[in-house]
């Protein structure tokens, strides 16, 4: 993601959780209601993603295995020599 789609992503996120706070202390929502959010934003997220992906394959990968390989080096046993 470029990072002005991470900043209106996040934007977005805080909007929502205020607006969630503000209705739960309002009374104006119930639980059905938030968990229905929730559900519609994580799958719009999921939808986000799944189109990066398949528009930016091999950076995916190279990302990936960027995290692989450093998450191994910080996994890996070390010898107390």
């Amino acid at each position: 993601m470029d990072n002005e789609s991470t900043t209106g992503a996040r934007t977005d996120l805080e909007n929502l959780t205020d607006q969630i706070e503000e209705g739960v202390r309002s009374g104006r929502y119930s639980w059905a209601q938030i968990q229905d959010a929730v559900v519609t934003r994580t799958r719009e997220a999921a939808e986000t993603t799944d189109q990066y992906v398949r528009e930016n394959p091999w950076k995916v990968v190279g990302i990936a295995a960027g995290l692989g390989f450093v998450l191994g080096l910080l996994m890996a046993p070390r010898s107390d020599d």
